[in-house]
């Protein structure tokens, strides 16, 4: 799922809109998990790893 999401967003941050090999994102919950958000394709997205780790926690 990691790479089909990678893939959809062309390697491009939703944060910060930059470009990152897919080694240089992680795959994100846009509804926390910890919320109840699921696993899924729809509820994924890739960000760069400085974004995701700001992010993570709010």
């Amino acid at each position: 799922m990691r790479q089909k999401v990678y893939e959809k967003q062309k390697g491009i941050c939703i944060k910060c809109g930059k470009y990152f090999d897919i080694s240089g994102m992680e795959a994100d919950h846009i509804e926390p998990w910890h919320e109840g958000g699921k696993t899924i394709e729809t509820n994924c997205q890739m960000l760069c790893k400085d974004d995701n780790r700001r992010k993570s926690g709010k």
